[in-house]
This record gives structure tokens, sequence and C-alpha cells, in this order.
């Protein structure tokens, strides 16, 4: 056997004696079961880490012996696509996956050893973590990465097969390793989720709510790349066309996203007890989805899947021929469904073993509080992700976006007004905060009816121009030069609203106010005025791979720059090369469309997109991954204040700070509540709170 592959056997039985020695802990209660499974986390760690360098340095070397290596490389390339093959393919993209599940939890079993957990927390974690180990383990043992390369394949292509050309940009180097940063990342959350279902012990957010916060970053970005990618090198015409696996991939973020809202809540109030361990649990088993979807080629109609759907077939074949022909996709789809049937188990588990089962009574006279906003904003955010759930299953055979900008931005445009109505009530005061609401849902109903041309626009900015002032005062007024670290945590969350509100804005302009048109021009020949710019072509440059049309822009007599849109012939298939020049306010996104006998005469078309607003959308993605970063380096590096209060500790001075209309319920002394953490996050409250007095 091959020596990669005995390392990924190796490592599927040491996932399972994990598993084994951290229930025998469970049973019997003796350490050296403790020291067993930490010391097998350390070689399966290990073990993971070799095959992946293995693989890494097949690829970096053109060891073209191995099939998968021969598949994804050719010898010429240069070394950033040589890595780049490792994620081109299911097999090295599912072994680097399983190499970052195993590294945080590495990281925190390093760490627990300096910092003892509770132990039953820390086998139950371990167990469900590695159970989602021993799965992926087994799908990749049984493909067999490093086998062999057929004598006929390496004569057939002595220097590899390859990658596809439209892999062949620096954005393949990038973009896969972010998104599986992501999704590795987040089945920490999924087994401490559980883990605390199991044993109700509330420092499961100790282990999880960072790496949560990564994986939210981390997918925040590579959904942004992704849709920049597809922009301006793929062709599809735009960044976002609600595609089957694009979606499937906006699902987990949305849900994680209500994860930290509600975790959040966890640990200041001890609220959200059985809510917020689901919904880390569910936003891990969405990332099994988004998998299921991008691997179930010929199931959704998508430009991104592994094969394309056969709509003369209904879906309900389709979907059983899949799970009955491909080797792959039934093990993440059986994966997925045992993860939801367990979780409800452990779910009806914790309700009955729970000693405190009173609901929290929410006082509906005053709407406008912090916990009311807040139940408010994680009900939106899942209501988001099953609303654009079911819509995807429905549009299996293929739905045009409309089909979702509807119902999804409606939703989210009232996400945004509670959003703001968090951030913004107590510093304006209720009756203030409900008279711009209301004024800003009568502005939004005026411009419906004078615009009736474009609703969806016409109603939204009222609302978003309104939370993009109020955000942004809230952001201005935050901070306290007394307590910086708190007050640059305070303002970090702001920044990732402000982003939510650009990015929309920026959605809803380029997506229902552009304008397009196409045109004919002739070399060196008339120039012809759209949209208020005027276009000229002044040459065409041909290549045995490539023909680019050369452009001038100018916009009055003002030059805007020349561009230089084009098609690509490489593996016999015409892709078009787009080019984008980007002024303050719009976008123009031009499609050199190619014809052969127009081309002959000198003559080309060119599809012009005049797209207003992109830089508040790319803006505000990186504003937000800017502001979880930000997050992240004040939760790490701010001065800890960490202790737990009993029952009988009196309230300190900090509790007095905060006035009966703004108090976040931490005092502690009524029967059966539990401990507060007085940690970061309870500190930034009282922090809030003082600043909005």
């Amino acid at each position: 056997m091959e020596f990669g592959n005995i390392l990924i056997n190796l490592s599927l039985v040491l996932a399972l004696a994990g598993i084994v020695t951290s229930i025998l802990r469970l049973r019997t209660g003796q350490d050296r079961f403790q020291l067993f499974s930490r010391m097998i986390s350390l070689i399966l760690f290990i073990s993971i880490s070799a095959a992946l360098l293995y693989l890494y340095m097949l690829f970096i070397t053109s060891d073209l012996s191995v099939m998968y290596v021969w598949t994804y490389t050719d010898s010429s390339y240069s070394l950033t696509y040589k890595i780049s093959g490792v994620l081109a393919g299911m097999d090295g993209s599912l072994l680097f996956w399983i190499w970052l599940i195993i590294l945080p939890w590495f990281y925190e079993e390093m760490r627990a050893v300096k910092k003892p957990r509770d132990d039953d927390l820390m086998d139950w974690t371990r167990i469900f973590l590695f159970g989602v180990l021993a799965l992926l383990l087994l799908i990749l043992s049984i493909h067999e990465i490093f086998q062999l390369t057929p004598p006929e394949y390496l004569a057939f292509r002595p220097d590899g097969n390859g990658l596809n050309p439209i892999l062949q940009t620096f954005l393949m180097a990038i973009h896969p390793p972010i998104v599986f940063v992501s999704y590795g990342f987040l089945a920490l959350p999924f087994a401490a989720g559980l883990a605390y279902l199991v044993t109700g012990k509330k420092e499961w957010t100790d282990i999880c709510i960072n790496w949560g916060r990564i994986g939210w970053l981390f997918l925040t970005l590579g959904i942004g790349i992704g849709a920049l990618w597809a922009y301006v090198v793929l062709g599809w015409g735009g960044y976002w066309g609600w595609d089957p696996v694009e979606t499937s991939s906006l699902l987990p973020w949305i849900l994680l996203t209500a994860f930290l809202h509600a975790q959040l809540m966890f640990r200041r109030k001890g609220e959200y007890k059985i809510l917020a361990p689901v919904l880390g649990a569910f936003s891990f088993i969405l990332v099994i989805f988004a998998t299921f979807a991008t691997r179930a080629g010929g199931l959704w109609v998508s430009v991104h899947t592994f094969g394309q759907a056969d709509v003369s077939i209904d879906a309900w074949t389709r979907f059983t021929n899949i799970l009955t022909t491909n080797d792959t996709v039934p093990y993440y789809f059986a994966m997925m469904m045992g993860m939801i049937i367990l979780t409800f188990i452990l779910v009806w588990y914790r309700q009955r073993r729970s000693e405190d089962r009173e609901e929290k009574e929410y006082d509906l006279s005053e709407l406008l509080n912090d916990d009311m906003l807040m139940l408010g904003t994680t009900f939106l955010l899942i209501l988001i992700t099953s609303v654009t759930m079911l819509i995807l299953i429905r549009g299996i055979n293929g739905l045009a976006p409309e089909n979702f900008n509807g119902p999804v931005g409606l939703l989210m445009l009232v996400l945004i007004l509670v959003m703001t109505m968090c951030i913004s009530w107590r510093k304006l005061g209720r009756k203030l905060m409900a008279q711009i609401m209301l004024g800003t849902l009568v502005a939004s109903l005026v411009s419906i009816l004078m615009f009736s041309d474009d609703l969806i626009a016409a109603g939204s900015f009222p609302i978003l121009i309104v939370s993009l002032i109020l955000i942004t005062n809230s952001i201005l007024t935050r901070f306290n030069k007394n307590r910086p670290w708190q007050s640059l945590k305070v303002i970090s969350a702001h920044l990732i609203h402000l982003a939510i509100v650009m990015l929309i804005i920026g959605y809803v302009a380029s997506s229902f106010m552009y304008t397009e048109e196409s045109i004919t021009l002739e070399v060196g020949g008339a120039s012809q005025e759209v949209f208020g710019y005027t276009f000229e072509a002044v040459a065409l440059e041909d290549t045995m791979e490539f023909i680019y049309v050369d452009l001038d822009i100018y916009e009055g007599q003002e030059f805007v720059g020349r561009a230089r849109p084009g098609v690509s012939f490489m593996d016999n298939q015409i892709r078009h090369e787009i080019d984008v020049k980007d002024t303050l306010t719009k976008d123009i996104y031009l499609i050199y469309n190619f014809d052969q006998d127009s081309y002959s005469h000198g003559v080309v078309n060119v599809e012009v997109k005049i797209l207003p607003m992109m830089k508040f959308l790319w803006g505000g993605m990186w504003l937000m991954s800017i502001g979880m970063i930000l997050r992240l380096i004040t939760e790490i590096f701010s001065p800890k204040k960490s202790k737990t209060i009993s029952e009988d500790e009196e309230q300190t001075t900090d509790d007095e700070e905060v006035d009966e209309a703004t108090t976040l319920d931490e005092k502690v002394g009524e029967e059966g509540s539990e401990p507060v953490i007085k940690d970061d996050d309870y500190y930034e409250s009282l922090l809030e709170a003082e600043l909005n007095k």
C-alpha cells in the first residue's frame, strides 16, 4: 500500500480509538484514559499533517506517478499552480478539510493541559468531533487518494493532465483554502454544542466561540473572493446569481451569524440554552449540505457543480440516481441526515434533564429592549436561512435570481431595521427611535409609489440610508478613552453591522438599477455613445489562444481609461475575458461577444453594463472582515476580567453603572439560576449600556 494511503488508514484507526478511550474515561472515570485520548489527538494531528504535507510535496515535485497528482497538475506549471492543484479535486480538498478540523482541536487539547477544562465536556466534544473525522477519513480511505497512475495515462499525457483553464488564476490559490478554513473550524462549534446538550456544562462556549468567529471571518472572505472571481474572471456576467452552490455556501454563513448572536446571549445571561448549541450544530450541518450540493452533479441546474442536471428527468429520479450511482455523495447525505437526527435526540435529552425549564418572559409592552431585539435578530436570521433553503430546494430545476430577491430581500430589510434599533435605541430613546422607524417606513412607501418601476430599490433605499446614518453615528460616539479595549470591542461589532448595510446597498443598486446595452464598433472607425460614455475600438490583438479588443472610454471629454475585454480559446472552449473599469460611483463592465464573421471584417460587438455603487458592495465585504478581525484582536489581547460569581456574592460596582432601564439581568440570587461568567463579553455589555446613557 502506498505510504500516503497508510497514513490515511492510520488516521481513521486513531480517530476511532480516540472515541473508544473517551467513552472508557466517561464510564470508568479513570484519568489514564484522558491521557490516552490526548496522546491519540496528538498522534492523529501528526498523521493527518504528514499525509497532507506528503501530498503537497508530490505536487511540488510533480510526481506524476500518483493519479491524483497527474490529474490536477502539469510539470511545466509554476509553483503557485502546482500548490493550487492540491485543492482542485475532491480528494485533496477533503484531506485539507480534515486537517483543518483536527487543527483547532489539537490547539484546544494543548490549551487544556495548562488550563484544565471539565473532563466530561472535553470527552464528549472529542467523541463528536472524532466521529466527524472518522466519517470523512472513511470517504478518503475508500477513494485511495494516493493510488498510482496507470501507465497508459502517463503515455497519453506524460507531463500531466493539468488544471482546467478557468482555474488557472491567482484566485484559485486563495479562494478554496479560505473556504475550507471556515468549513474546518466550524466542526468544533458542532461538537462542543452537542457536548453541551449531553453534559449541560456551560463552559462549552470557551471551547468554540473564537473558532466560530474565525470560521465566520473566513467564510465571509471566501464568499466575497468567490464573488470577485465570478465578477472579473469567470465571465458569468456578474458577481452573484443565486446559483445553487453559491446559495448553499451562503446558508451556513447566515445561520452562523445567528449562532454568534445566540452564543453571546448564552455567555452574558445564560439564555438560549437550547437554541445556541443547536445553531452551532446546524451551522456545520449546512456545511455538509453545501458539500453535498457541490458534489451532487446532475441534481441541481448549476454552473458550479461536478456535472450538469438533465431536466428531462424529474428531480426525485435524479436524486435517487445520484444516491445509487455516485461513490461519494451518499456518504455526505447519510452524514448530514445522521447529524440532524442526533441533534434532535440530544435536544430532547437536554430538555428532559434540564432542572430549570422555566422560559424567560419577555415584556411585550416594551418591544424596544435588548432582549426583544436580540430575539428578533436571531429569529430573522433563522427565518432567512429557512426561506433561502426552501427556495433553493424548490428551484432544483433552475430559478431566476428574482425568485430569491423578493422574499429574501424583504426579510433582510426587516433584519436591518431590527439591527439598527438594537444599536441605536438606547442612545436615542424609545420614543425618538419609534418615530424615526415610522418615518422611515413612510418614506419607503412613498418612494415605492413614486418609483414603481423599481419597487425593490425604491422601497429599500430609505431604510438603508437611515440605517447607514444611525449606525455610523453609533460608531462615532462609542469610544471611551478610559476603556479602550472594551470600546474597540463594541465598535468592532458595529463595524460589521455597518458593513452589512453597505453591502446590501451595493447589491440592491447593482442588481436593480443597472443598465446594459450591446454596441457594435468598427476598429479604427466611429465611436458610439451609451449611458453617457463614449466607446471607441482602437485595436484588435490576436494570438493563438486569445483575442482582445482595445476600447478607449470617455465620459464627456474626460478620458476614463482603456479596457481590454476579450475571449480565449484554450482547450477548444470559448471563454470570456472580462474587463471592468471602475469609477467613484459605478463600474463599467465589458464583455466581448466574439463572432467570427464580424471579426474578419474588423467589427466587434461589446456588451456594456453600468453597475452603480459597486464600491459599497466590495467595501462592505472588506469592512465586515476588518470588523471581525478587530473583534478577535481585542478578544485575545484585551485585559482579562474573568471570574464566576455565585448566588451568595454581592453585585460589584460595575453592575451599579447600569440603570434599571438598561440592565442586562446579570443579578444572581434566584434559586435555580446559573452563575454568570464575568468575562469580556459581560464587561462589553456594561460598557455598551454606559455609553448609551
